[in-house]
């Protein structure tokens, strides 16, 4: 495979992997680089990138170049978009000076291929080269599943964006060469007559570090973990909480729950208690999933791929979910158990704590499924062939 010079283009910088869209960049990145050579392009909206951060990134990129996003740029482009009719993350992370800046690096580099990651970074696009974005997940999707959550002054606004993002998702497509996607359940939803053009990339797992971890001691009966500010995130963790503890407490008696993760919203932080751990962001998030006997993700909203299901099956959890997070993953009912009220998520946990054979068998599989499916190297390999 002769290497081609690939600029790519990230709404945020890669690391640390705190987030799902960074955790993924990440590792495409750190696989393409044995096949490519990569320049990275990475506006920021956050404080400014720590050298060490810097320096794990640099290991597999050719040049890296960061582009700070001032607050009232962001403002400015903000109210931009919503006169526009733009998606208002896209003007969020849109800035005509970082425009300029990506031009001339792109003129500088004379890249065979710019890759795009996320419809937020669509508007740098530069058709006169081949591109490639990664829609990641259908984003008006995922919006849409949250409109009946915000309050009823606030719906009609968020009505309004799911329209103009699912428009520009559609309008995005024919200013770029080849398009993926996490899940094909995503891919259905890109409302663009050739969406089945779009190639399912799904994210992966990096087996040699999350793997099975038998000499740490299971404090916890169920662990759930991710970022604790992200909303789908929050009200899983509430739910798994408010509505299926209690009848997990019903029915075996005491149950520990641990929810880790960085930045753990109020409503998170108000579940804490004598039986409930809110951890914050761990420096080594193996530790909560080896230190329960359960992973329970209640997930009803938010759309894609759960990296945090693919960690916790790679480290021998057994695993709880959503029939809608399954929809992506396609794991089957001896890898991972489904389940859609609180009664049948109280009923999983209690039988995987209370039978050891069961939860042994649930985890042999679910290793086997994901060393077969999910390793990024695997799949990474399959993104490395497409810029051929």
């Amino acid at each position: 495979m002769k290497k081609k010079k690939i600029v790519v283009i990230t709404s945020r910088f890669p690391y640390p992997l705190d987030k799902g869209d960074k955790l993924r960049i990440y590792h495409q990145i750190k696989d393409m680089s044995s096949y490519h050579n990569i320049y990275l392009i990475s506006l920021n909206a956050g404080q400014k990138i720590h050298k060490s951060e810097l320096k794990e990134v640099k290991k597999y990129c050719k040049e890296v170049t960061v582009i700070q996003l001032p607050l009232i740029t962001r403002i400015v482009n903000v109210v931009k978009s919503f006169l526009n009719n733009e998606p208002i993350q896209v003007g969020y992370f849109y800035s005509a000076k970082a425009h300029t800046v990506i031009n001339n690096t792109i003129q500088e580099t004379q890249p065979d291929w710019i890759y795009h990651q996320l419809i937020r970074t669509a508007k740098y696009t530069k058709t006169q080269h081949l591109t490639t974005i990664d829609y990641m997940d259908a984003l008006s999707k995922g919006i849409e599943r949250r409109i009946k959550n915000f309050p009823f002054f606030l719906k009609p606004l968020i009505t309004r964006e799911f329209l103009i993002t699912s428009r520009y998702e559609k309008e995005v497509f024919d200013n770029f060469n080849k398009h993926i996607i996490i899940t094909e359940n995503d891919r259905n939803f890109i409302k663009h007559k050739k969406n089945k053009l779009i190639k399912v990339i799904p994210n992966g797992v990096d087996t040699n570090y999350f793997k099975p971890n038998e000499n740490v001691k299971k404090t916890y009966d169920i662990v759930f973990v991710g970022n604790m500010s992200y909303p789908p995130n929050i009200e899983a963790a509430v739910y798994l909480c408010r509505n299926i503890l209690p009848i997990i407490h019903k029915t075996r008696g005491t149950c520990n729950v641990l929810i880790a993760g960085t930045s753990p919203h109020k409503k998170v932080q108000n579940l804490k208690s004598k039986n409930i751990t809110i951890s914050g962001r761990l420096e080594d998030i193996r530790e909560a999933y080896s230190s329960a006997s359960v992973f329970a993700a209640p997930m009803f909203i938010g759309t894609g791929l759960q990296n945090k299901l693919l960690e916790a099956m790679a480290m021998g959890i057994p695993c709880v979910t959503t029939k809608l997070a399954n929809n992506a993953l396609l794991a089957n009912s001896s890898q991972i158990i489904t389940a859609n009220n609180p009664e049948e998520f109280a009923n999983a946990c209690v039988k995987i704590l209370n039978n050891e054979k069961f939860a042994k068998n649930l985890s042999i599989e679910a290793l086997k499924f994901i060393q077969e499916k999910y390793d990024w190297q695997k799949i990474n390999y399959k993104l490395s062939k497409l810029f051929n």
